[in-house]
């Protein structure tokens, strides 16, 4: 796609978010009914929450459709010294669809008791995508089969693994324009397999086991690809309300190596960046990931922390130990909360109390303002994939339940090829969410 393609297209969905919030387009988009009904269990373990519309909707006696849709574009600039210069190259600024997501979720068997839940998603990169690379590709396809009521479900298909906190929720929901640097390192965004989750203690405890395998993606025997088999437990010391919560959860996660070799790298939590970590690939056997994560919610301010250690069994580089590690959190100035979700154990939704409209009396919408610190270490052993360390602020404002615009600031320090190199990250999102 040239450069005035991608510039029109871009500009073309900026008009659009705009005209979105006029009083004149209210009627033209009335069919974006204001106060949106969430969708929340459309999927019980992947699936990111749906608005309910009319027209986004099928139900009959043998099946239900519900349809959601995310776009999301980014425009990332790096202000790097000499030395981040030396490490990673120089990064130009960069403007992305970061996403052009469809999500289709529903149930079907709808005369059982527990009927069965689907979810197909996929990202359209027509316009953007370079030469090669497919400009569909299919984020999930799974499947929900519950064994009743109280036993749990299993999930089929291709799905997020079910553990690590942020990878758990939609990342169009997320504090931040992007997840920490270390949670892409360590947990795989989809893989293909089976998992049994399940909800018990009236509702305060979740857990979930998960073993998968992408051998059908890769090309590669299931054994040269490498397994994974994953668990996480999470639980509700306090829970009043999701105003007032206090969460706790462990992970883990082993993984084989694939084709005998294993390789670790992250971006700078700037997707438009090269990874500023990076191992190489190594001789490896696999590697097993301990996660601890928190939860805490009191009125419109949360916390959240996490933290992952992957040790690694590869004799022929020391079997190093690497690990990140986040705590950050956030305010909404105008007093919402998001919504906790029980069944997967995450923040996830935000509708603002009252919506923002160029009319006068109405309000404001959302307003949150968040703060992280995100360490991530790539270095141990015989190995120097770098150590990088970023401070993060945000503002985002969110008119309706559908926008959200959003600015992160950042800074970022990078110990890697005997360098400390320093950037700083400037970060516009402009996001629609069905």
């Amino acid at each position: 796609m040239s450069h005035s393609a991608r510039f029109s297209r871009c500009i073309l969905f900026v008009f659009f978010s705009i005209v979105y919030s006029s009083t004149e387009a209210q009627d033209i988009f009335k069919t974006f009914d204001d106060t949106a009904m969430v969708i929340r269990e459309a999927n019980a373990t992947t699936a990111p929450n749906v608005s309910a519309k009319k027209w986004n909707q099928i139900k009959n006696k043998f099946f239900t459709m519900n349809i959601g849709l995310a776009i999301l574009l980014d425009h990332n600039i790096l202000s790097q010294d000499n030395n981040n210069i030396q490490q990673v190259g120089k990064v130009d600024p960069g403007t992305e669809f970061r996403g052009d997501r469809i999500i289709i979720t529903g149930s079907f068997f709808l005369k059982n008791k527990n009927p069965w839940r689907y979810m197909v998603s996929a990202n359209f990169n027509g316009l953007d995508a370079p030469e090669g690379k497919k400009s569909l590709e299919m984020i999930d396809w799974n499947i929900d089969i519950p064994i009743s009521s109280k036993a749990g479900w299993f999930t089929i298909g291709k799905q997020k693994e079910g553990i690590g906190l942020e990878y758990v929720a939609p990342g169009t929901q997320g504090m931040f324009t992007e997840r920490s640097t270390g949670s892409p390192m360590f947990v795989r965004q989809r893989n293909i397999g089976i998992r049994y989750s399940n909800v018990v203690l009236k509702q305060r405890m979740q857990y979930t086991i998960g073993y998968f395998n992408n051998y059908w993606e890769t090309g590669k025997t299931f054994e040269n690809n490498g397994s994974q088999i994953v668990a996480r437990a999470t639980g509700l010391p306090i829970y009043k309300s999701d105003r007032n919560l206090l969460h706790i959860g462990m992970g883990y996660r082993y993984t084989d190596a694939t084709d005998g070799k294993l390789t670790y790298k992250a971006k700078p939590e700037a997707n438009t960046a090269p990874s500023f970590i990076n191992t190489g690939s190594f001789i490896a056997n696999g590697a097993n990931s301990f996660m601890l994560e928190g939860i805490f919610v009191k009125g419109p301010i949360s916390f959240l922390g996490e933290y992952i250690s992957t040790s690694v069994n590869s004799p022929s580089v020391g079997n190093p130990l690497f690990n990140t590690i986040q705590l950050g959190g956030s305010w909404f100035i105008t007093g919402e909360n998001r919504r906790y979700n029980k069944t997967t154990g995450n923040l996830g939704k935000l509708i603002p109390k009252k919506n923002f409209k160029f009319r006068q009396g109405s309000g404001y919408g959302a307003f949150e303002l968040g703060a992280r610190y995100t360490h991530t270490n790539g270095t141990d052993a015989l190995l120097s994939g770098g150590t990088f360390n970023r401070f993060t602020t945000a503002i985002s404002w969110y008119p309706n339940v559908h926008f959200r615009y959003e600015f992160n600031y950042g800074i970022g320090n990078l110990d890697s090829k005997g360098l400390m190199g320093k950037t700083h990250f400037y970060q516009f999102r402009i996001q629609f969410e069905l």
